[in-house]
């Protein structure tokens, strides 16, 4: 992984622990969706190509 990737991963956990920390925010309909919108498309990114692409082999074979 990159540093500008691990950066974006960081500030990805910045705005999920943000969100998750206070009750308030997920169960505030118009503040979920924006997060959801907002967040998705790195946590696609990063699960399936970033992180993917970072194992070995052998466990992305095993995680199939």
């Amino acid at each position: 992984m990159t540093q500008e990737e691990q950066i974006r991963l960081y500030r990805l956990m910045e705005k999920l622990n943000w969100f998750f920390h206070q009750e308030m925010h997920y169960l505030d309909r118009d503040i979920a969706e924006q997060t959801a919108r907002e967040c998705y498309p790195e946590i696609r990114e990063f699960t399936y190509d970033i992180l993917w692409n970072d194992l070995p082999k052998e466990v992305q074979d095993q995680l199939d």
